[in-house]
């Protein structure tokens, strides 16, 4: 390592509180920043990983990780909550040019944030949504494949790290150590009582999923339910329960967009979908809550947030877990709302409980990861690639990195909704029930014997 490479290391980080850690090069050398001996360390066993992360920021880190050019001493989450601590403290992202002053080329990155683009379409399809053209049945072609690709990995997949409903949401802890598929009960009963559902509505669930709120829906309140989502495994899954249950429950494979206007809905709730529209489309997606709600109806948004909205997104995700994925702010939710005369009625910010979701999600992928492995038949690096995501989900909104928002909107004054938010968790509060199988057994893997790429 050379001097002036350390120097600028010491006087990036100087300013470092949080946890101290230890950071180690390929050729044996240590920087430790941070005041107490390091709770945690990094090494780079590579020139490349080094240069990668720093060029990269998050891609090139997750990346270096799945290849073993990076590895971490201690807790994975505790080391990248450590960073995210890091990248907080570390000051103007100039600092990050000193520090990378023997590199070539460095561009203005922060090595731990939302630092490259999100991938752009080239060729025809590029310019006209640059343009604002044809933005209808293109974009949601191309949405559809994004999400396919992550959540049509297959139910057997998401059934051995998930809570017993499937749930791909945060839960609602009462109690930092609360069972997992306890807090999601208890989740799906919070939104049923935000939205104040009464016996004769009609309920829109854009972004379904496997299907259970809508389940609870329509067993606890009587409520009529249509759910749409862009995954065939989910669809199947939802008309094999809604039969098994007898319930008046739809589902269609489609996009929010391609769904007709009339007619209009009494409750409409999208359990974090809305970060699928992307930055260029999340007006197109507002632009349906309002045209879709009935007046005097009540609709539930819920978002993965982050402080200032930036056409950027986090590189990692965009390129290995969620393409297209983008996290407005608290503040872009709210005037977006506003600005369609949509009222709002209630905001939460469920970020402890979203790094708790991800605490659990990780613990039963690890436990299971033996046999996540066997019945699915992905291979060792799609199995570091999901491992570095869930700790860098917990690890960002145990830090403040994200946040999670859940905010109830009116369109118009609502007909029948509680007065105090006391209402909503009420002690006889109706709880999920399970009238048949929650989660059927490994039933199949859309990619086979081999991981995705």
């Amino acid at each position: 390592m050379s001097r002036r490479f350390k120097e600028a290391a010491s006087r990036l980080l100087e300013r470092h509180e949080g946890t101290p850690f230890e950071v180690r090069f390929w050729g044996g050398e240590r920087l430790r920043f941070g005041a107490g001996a390091p709770a945690l360390s990094m090494t780079f066993r590579t020139r490349r990983a080094l240069c990668d992360t720093l060029l990269r920021g998050t891609l090139g880190l997750g990346e270096a990780y799945i290849r073993r050019e990076v590895t971490f001493e201690g807790d994975l989450e505790d080391a990248l909550a450590g960073l995210f601590e890091l990248a907080r403290s570390a000051g103007p992202v100039r600092s990050v040019q000193a520090l990378g002053s023997r590199l070539p080329r460095l561009p203005r990155l922060s090595p731990l944030s939302h630092v490259a683009p999100p991938p752009r379409e080239r060729g025809a399809a590029g310019l006209l949504d640059a343009l604002g053209i044809g933005r209808g049945s293109g974009a949601a072609r191309r949405e559809q494949r994004a999400v396919e690709r992550h959540y049509g990995l297959g139910n057997d997949f998401y059934a051995l790290y998930l809570d017993r409903r499937l749930q791909t949401s945060c839960g609602y802890f009462r109690v930092p150590g609360e069972a997992l598929d306890d807090a999601q009960a208890h989740k799906i009963a919070v939104v049923a009582r935000k939205l104040a559902l009464r016996r004769g509505q009609r309920l829109l669930d854009v972004g379904c999923g496997w299907g259970h709120f809508m389940f609870h829906a329509a067993e606890a309140y009587g409520v009529q339910c249509l759910g749409i989502t862009l995954c065939e495994n989910q669809a199947r899954y939802i008309r094999e329960q809604a039969a098994a249950r007898r319930l008046p429950v739809e589902v269609r494979v489609m996009s929010h967009e391609e769904l007709e206007a009339e007619p209009r809905w009494d409750r409409l709730v999208s359990l974090g979908s809305m970060c699928h529209a992307g930055e260029r489309r999340i007006d197109v997606f507002y632009d349906r809550v309002k045209a879709l709600l009935a007046e005097g109806g009540v609709c539930l948004l819920e978002s993965v947030t982050r402080a200032q909205e930036s056409p950027w997104a986090d590189p990692f995700l965009q390129a290995h877990i969620f393409p297209g994925y983008w996290p407005p702010s608290l503040r872009g939710m709210a005037s977006r709302a506003a600005t369609r005369g949509l009222d709002v009625l209630d905001a939460e910010n469920l970020r402890r409980h979203s790094a708790l979701t991800a605490r659990c999600w990780r613990k039963n992928f690890l436990e299971n990861r033996d046999k996540i492995a066997r019945v699915t038949g992905f291979d060792p690096a799609f199995m570091r690639k999901w491992e570095f995501y869930l700790a860098c989900a917990a690890a960002a909104f145990r830090t403040g990195h994200l946040s999670f928002i859940q905010m109830v909107l009116s369109n118009g004054a609502p007909r029948d909704y509680p007065l105090a938010r006391e209402a909503l968790h009420a002690v006889d509060e109706a709880s999920p029930r399970e009238r048949a199988p929650i989660v059927p057994a490994a039933q199949f893997s859309l990619w086979g014997a081999s991981a995705p790429s």
